[in-house]
């Protein structure tokens, strides 16, 4: 009878422990989820593979006790990140506890994956951001660069329990890390915003070197704070978390010869990514996009970019004062000066002995302060004379006389193969009056304007210099910068013979 009763009670333990896993047992390996969107064309993604389209997809989510990378995109608006888990337990739990919890109290828990349930509804999508896409009529907007300007205290990452997430308190806890390892890598940065000006149509990818001097824009973008918000729960024995990033973002946009036009400051924030190892990269940039196509859609960017026709004033006629003629290179170093101005330093050449000078528009345009200094390292203040943005070329004063000056041709006076110098400061201002020789290459036409190629070393500094014969005689003015800086064996000059029109200029 002993022995009867044993396997009995042992039958029942066996049956207790079965039932205590009844929702891991009775629970299917797959739950059915509706995920919520805004609208018919929205296409739902689970983990990167498309799960369908529509206003409400009903999907199959493995229990597996992972964290689902939800994502919704819809055509013309910014894609949505979420993140869905297993949070609640299932209801089969109730057998854990009856009939058999009060016999061997306290019950096994089951952690099984099946043991716990999704959400049943998941909204993403509601609030997705209209992307800003460059129309046919419409400037052409470029990277000019990207910059991390963070400092350790605007560094913050924190941490946050799910339930207090979900109900908005503020219950963050700052996590102690070694700022010094937290580092950014700005190629990131550049990387980012590059692709989303090529996928949205803003650069013109057929022309790599040479870029509008009406229709087209720069763009920056300077990052100033960080915020990781680490959001956490733990389910089933298993941590369920995710990352959501926030950047304090500024913004602003050039002309294509660097003067600012317009700036804006963003406090903007990712959606929610698993927290893998592409958390951090995936959520600064889905919050630099967002910050991006905000700052597109604002009045004054939409005003800016739109393509509008050259107002190229009618300049009266401008005498000066024929120069002696320069005899050699020497005489031609001496005649190119060094322009400083606020945001950098280009080259430019006499073409008067008394004080004017001829350089490039985009090398004075945006300072309010312009020096010049002279082979002999004098340094004169020079003020505008006149400009031309379309051709890119402005006459400047200085209040000196110079012995040597270049004559400005009056027709062309170069050939393709000949041999040829480059005059000017590349690089740095220690490096005044530099000479490079090479050949020209060809010739070139751009919107109406003229250009010589050349293989001559020629660099940022050398925009404005001289572009002249073994004899020193003047055959254009460097273009470096805007035609094609940091291309190895190419650059490009605008020719001597064109000056006289493009500046309504005479002796």
């Amino acid at each position: 009878m002993k022995q009867f009763f044993s396997r009995v009670l042992l039958l029942l333990v066996i049956f207790s422990l079965t039932l205590t896993s009844c929702a891991s047992i009775l629970n299917g390996k797959h739950q059915k989820v509706t995920i919520k969107t805004a609208s018919s064309d929205s296409k739902v993604y689970v983990d990167g593979e498309l799960r369908g389209t529509g206003k409400n997809v009903v999907t199959k989510i493995e229990r597996n006790r992972r964290v689902k990378q939800i994502m919704v995109e819809r055509e013309g608006y910014k894609p949505d990140y979420k993140v869905h888990y297993q949070d609640r337990k299932s209801p089969w739990y109730i057998m854990s506890w009856i009939p058999f919890g009060v016999l061997l109290y306290p019950p096994f828990m089951d952690y099984g994956p099946k043991a716990y349930n999704y959400p049943k509804e998941l909204s993403v999508g509601k609030n997705m951001p209209k992307i800003q896409t460059r129309a046919e009529d419409e400037k052409y907007v470029y990277l000019r660069n990207t910059a991390f300007d963070v400092k350790k205290e605007d560094i913050k990452y924190t941490s946050i329990k799910n339930r207090n997430y979900k109900k908005k308190k503020d219950k963050y806890k700052n996590i102690d890390i070694d700022k010094e390892d937290l580092k950014f890598d700005n190629s990131v940065f550049s990387e980012t915003v590059t692709e989303i000006l090529e996928k949205n149509n803003y650069i013109d990818t057929t022309k790599t070197i040479f870029k509008s001097n009406t229709n087209s824009l720069y763009i920056s973008a300077k990052v100033t704070k960080v915020r990781f918000e680490y959001v956490y729960a733990y389910e089933a024995k298993t941590l369920m978390n995710f990352i959501i990033s926030k950047l304090d973002i500024e913004w602003e946009i050039y002309d294509l010869y660097n003067q600012p036009k317009y700036k804006k400051s963003y406090k903007s924030e990712s959606g929610q990514f698993r927290a893998d190892e592409d958390a951090f990269k995936n959520s600064v940039e889905d919050a630099i996009s967002a910050s991006f196509f905000e700052f597109m859609s604002t009045e004054t960017v939409k005003e800016l970019i739109k393509q509008q026709e050259s107002k190229e004033l009618k300049l009266e006629k401008f005498k000066i004062t024929k120069p002696t003629p320069i005899a050699g290179l020497e005489q031609a170093m001496e005649a190119t000066v060094t322009i400083k101005g606020d945001k950098g330093h280009g080259s430019g050449c006499f073409i008067s002995n008394d004080g004017y000078i001829i350089t490039n528009f985009h090398v004075v345009a945006a300072n309010d302060k312009i020096t010049v200094i002279t082979k002999d390292g004098k340094e004169l203040t020079a003020t505008i004379v006149r400009k031309t943005e379309y051709s890119d070329l402005a006459l400047i004063k200085v209040d000196t006389t110079s012995e040597f000056a270049f004559t400005l041709p009056t027709e062309k006076n170069y050939k393709i193969g000949e041999d040829i110098f480059a005059i000017g400061t590349p690089k740095s201002i220690e490096l005044g009056q530099s000479l490079s020789k090479g050949i020209i290459s060809g010739f070139r036409t751009y919107e109406d304007n003229k250009m010589i190629q050349t293989d001559a070393s020629v660099n940022g500094g050398n925009s404005g210099g001289a572009l002249v014969n073994k004899n020193g005689d003047f055959i254009g003015v460097v273009n470096a910068k805007v035609f094609g800086v940091g291309v190895e064996g190419l650059g490009f000059s605008i020719p001597a013979e064109t000056i006289f029109e493009d500046l309504n200029i005479t002796y």
